[in-house]
Parts: structure tokens; C-alpha cells; sequence
């Protein structure tokens, strides 16, 4: 990532105003901005509505309002709190996200953490990805640890593989979930094609294929057929067409 470099001049956007890309310190907007070309920064922060039409290389970034990145984006720590679309490549460290985010190809990080919405087109690594919000992933979803709770909303990826994958059903009440779907309440699910892992467990989830060493298939789950190597429990509410030991 971007090194330190005291001789960086800082790029400021107040109001409505655009850019040329390059090298600096902090970049900041704040009101509506556009910046053209790449840009490699310490840190890069939108107050506002912001474009940047190359790539970036931040240390960190963040979107308040509504920001569109059109190259790939490098960044040791990304946060979005509002609404942000990524066309190219994600890579990151630390992705948090409360908000709203779209990205238009893939995603690779070192933890993942959704209490918002995220769609992802193409797969989504991690070594942690953790969600209490809203994901749709269009490839596959990996990680060491995969935790995912449910409230009023449906989620879905492709496929899931992981070492530890548990999906449950979350507490009602969380005031900034409230917010976030406020346009009505969902039964709480999540669908996927295939999930593999070592030790899975799973409510509310619909797939066709589940593979595990130790797997637990509980309260509203709906599975066409389940393999596993280790250890299987099956509790009342669960639909399982067909397990085996393999």
C-alpha cells in the first residue's frame, strides 16, 4: 500500500469541482467531485457525492454519501456508510460494511463484515466474512470462518466453502437493521447451491448440496442432500431429502 510520504500535498474538493489524479497525502471531498486517473493516497474519504474514474491505492478509504470507483481498488481498510459501486476489482484488508455496496466484479479480503447490504457479481474471499445484514454473492463465497445471522431479509451466494460456516437466526430489535429494511419485513433465509466445510451449521438455509466433516442442519432448512464424514444431527423443522456417510 501507499507509503508515508510528508511531501504529498493534500487534494480537497468543497463543493462541486473535479481533479487530475496522482500522488498525495489525504483526499477528501466533501460536496461533489469527480477525480480522473489513478490515484495512490494515505487516505481517501467522500463526504458527499464522488467519482474516481482510474484505480486507487489507498491506506484507507470511506464512503459517507455516494461514491463510484470505476479502476480497481487497493486499500488497507475500506468502509462504506452510505451507497458506493466499485467496477473493477476489490482488494482489501478490513471491509466494513453498514451501508449500501455494489461490486461489479470481485472481492478479496482479510475480513469481511456486512451489517448492511453488499452484492458482490463475482466471488467473494476472506479469512473472516461475517454478515448481519443483506449479501448476494454471484460466485463463491470463502473463508476461514464463515458466521452469518439472519433477521427479516433473504441472502444468497452461489456457493459457500469454508473451515467453519454457521448460519442462525438472529435476535429481532436491532435498531440500525430496523432502519435498513424498512421497506418491509422477509422470512429470514439464505439460498445457495452447494456449501462445503469442515464443521457446519445451519438454520433457515436452502441447498441443494451440503458437504461437511461435522455437519447440524436445523430449524428451517429445506436440503436436497447432505454428505459428511464426521458427525450429522438433524433437528425438528428441517427438511433433508437425503444424507449419507461418506
Amino acid at each position: 500500500m501507499s507509503a508515508n510520504n510528508n511531501k504529498r500535498p493534500d487534494l480537497r474538493i468543497n463543493g462541486s469541482g473535479s481533479a487530475s489524479g496522482g500522488a498525495y497525502d489525504s483526499v477528501r471531498i466533501n460536496g461533489s467531485g469527480r477525480i480522473s486517473g489513478d490515484v495512490d493516497c494515505n487516505e481517501f474519504v467522500v463526504h458527499g457525492s464522488g467519482e474516481a474514474s482510474g484505480k486507487v491505492e489507498s491506506k484507507t478509504f470511506k464512503i459517507n454519501g455516494s461514491g463510484h470507483v470505476v479502476g480497481e481498488l487497493k486499500t488497507n481498510e475500506l468502509k462504506v456508510n452510505g451507497s458506493a459501486t466499485f467496477h473493477s476489482a476489490v482488494k482489501g484488508g478490513n471491509v466494513t460494511v453498514s451501508g449500501s455496496a455494489d461490486l461489479r466484479e470481485s472481492l478479496n479480503a482479510s475480513t469481511v463484515r456486512v451489517t448492511g447490504s453488499i452484492k458482490v457479481e463475482g466471488g467473494c474471499s476472506a479469512e473472516e466474512f461475517e454478515a448481519q445484514g443483506i449479501f448476494e454473492i454471484g460466485g463463491l463465497l470463502t473463508a476461514d470462518t464463515v458466521d452469518v445471522r439472519l433477521y427479516w431479509h433473504k441472502s444468497q451466494a452461489r456457493e459457500i466453502g469454508g473451515g467453519k460456516i454457521t448460519v442462525g437466526v438472529g435476535k429481532s430489535g436491532l435498531g440500525v437493521l430496523a432502519s435498513i429494511f424498512s421497506l418491509g419485513a422477509h422470512y429470514p433465509s439464505l439460498e445457495a447451491e452447494t456449501i462445503e466445510g469442515d464443521e457446519i451449521t445451519l438454520e433457515n438455509t436452502t441447498a441443494k448440496v451440503v458437504r461437511g466433516n461435522n455437519v447440524t442442519i436445523g430449524n428451517g432448512c429445506d436440503i436436497g442432500l447432505v454428505e459428511y464424514t464426521g458427525a450429522y444431527r438433524e433437528t425438528g423443522g428441517a427438511k433433508v431429502a437425503e444424507h449419507r456417510k461418506i
